[in-house]
């Protein structure tokens, strides 16, 4: 029988030490113009981040960055702050009279259906101390490269200057090599040639910027090809893929919001699923757009296989989610599917045990996870 394997990338094809690093480091450049040299964003705040289902480094940053200062001005609330962050980071590290938070603690809210966490804290009212024209600088337009500048300041650090300025048509305003350089391919040879068999059809499923559509000849300006670099680097480059890039063209043509087609969103497997099965990214695209604006099944659906096995390999609960809505969605279009869950937790605590909360099969590394997939 047919397998159809969705692999996320972070965490799952590749270690993803460079947007690891690149958080922390925009993190510590409003730290360091805070006067905070020596403040420490410790990991186990992103891995509480992640149990909670905020995945996102570009959302990461601005909730992390939002915690500390809101922190910091619960005791000076009388300061006249811009909207600015950069002007404001200063003014913050000047008036804090040395007062530096013992641990950071983020605040819980609940996730609006289209809107990504940063945006929704905002509409949820979290940082009450921070002035609402700063709050709203932080927290909304978390992907527009433009009016974000915890993206834009990210986006430096993972790229690359050169390739920030190339891409995006802006100006530097930080030298810095690229940060994805850390990465490195979580599999090795054998595993990769088990998952390159004739009755297996892989495709990515990332929230990762990438290029459009491979089939269509619009420009790349603005986007970032950072899903396509890993899949070079684990070897797996001729594979379909479906990152946020894709997701974002998408939605430029047909007028939809990307975050509302993003991972847990069953676009995104459904998506994925006709490109793994079909190879192509652009029909697998529309297609689901097109059962996500009529609720109907139709355009490229209509010449898959109508059985076959449907795994997901994920190291967060954003993946498989849209896969179980994907398989569902399937089912009722009269398809007989098997749906596969997998988590992949390198060893994580945290992700072991929301894996384990959400009765999810989970493994600690590929040679175990690998037979799992009948491979």
């Amino acid at each position: 029988m047919k397998k159809v394997i969705l692999l996320d990338i972070d965490g799952v094809l590749v270690h993803h030490g460079g947007y690891r690093a690149a958080l922390h480091a925009t993190l510590n450049h409003f730290a360091s113009l805070m006067g905070l040299s020596n403040f420490d964003f410790p990991e186990e705040k992103l891995a509480e981040l992640e149990k909670h289902g905020i995945f996102s480094e570009w959302d990461m940053v601005p909730l992390l960055l939002a915690t500390l200062w809101n922190d910091i001005l619960s005791h000076r609330a009388d300061l006249n702050l811009p909207a600015d962050l950069f002007s404001a980071a200063v003014m913050i590290g000047h008036n804090a009279n040395g007062y530096i938070p013992r641990e950071l603690v983020i605040p819980e809210f609940e996730f609006i259906a289209g809107q990504y966490p940063a945006e929704a804290a905002l509409q949820h009212g979290c940082f009450p101390f921070i002035p609402m024209d700063l709050r709203v600088n932080i927290l909304s337009q978390s992907r527009n490269i433009k009016l974000s500048q915890t993206m834009r300041l990210f986006q430096h650090y993972s790229l690359g200057s050169r390739v920030f300025s190339e891409t995006y048509n802006m100006p530097v305003e930080v030298e810095t090599e690229s940060f994805l350089q850390h990465d490195r391919s979580n599999i090795n040879h054998e595993v990769r040639s088990k998952l390159l068999q004739p009755h297996i059809h892989l495709a990515g499923l990332t929230a990762r910027p990438s290029a459009p559509p491979r089939e269509v000849d619009d420009s790349h300006f603005g986007y970032a090809p950072e899903a396509e670099i890993a899949l070079e680097l684990v070897g797996l480059a001729d594979i379909p893929l479906i990152a946020f890039g894709k997701l974002e063209y998408l939605a430029a043509q047909r007028g939809l919001d990307p975050g509302a087609l993003l991972k847990p969103s069953p676009v995104h497997a459904l998506a994925a699923t006709a490109a793994a099965l079909t190879g192509d990214e652009w029909a697998g695209l529309q297609s689901a757009a097109d059962w996500f604006q009529t609720g109907k099944l139709n355009g490229v659906f209509s010449t898959l296989p109508r059985e076959f096995e449907l795994f997901v390999v994920e190291d967060t609960m954003g993946g498989i989610r849209s896969t179980q809505a994907a398989g569902e969605i399937l089912r009722q279009n009269g398809f007989d599917i098997t749906t596969h869950t997998l988590g992949l937790t390198s060893g994580s605590a945290s992700k072991v045990e929301a894996f384990s909360l959400a009765g999810i099969r989970h493994f600690e590394n590929w040679e175990t996870l690998i037979a799992e997939l009948g491979l």
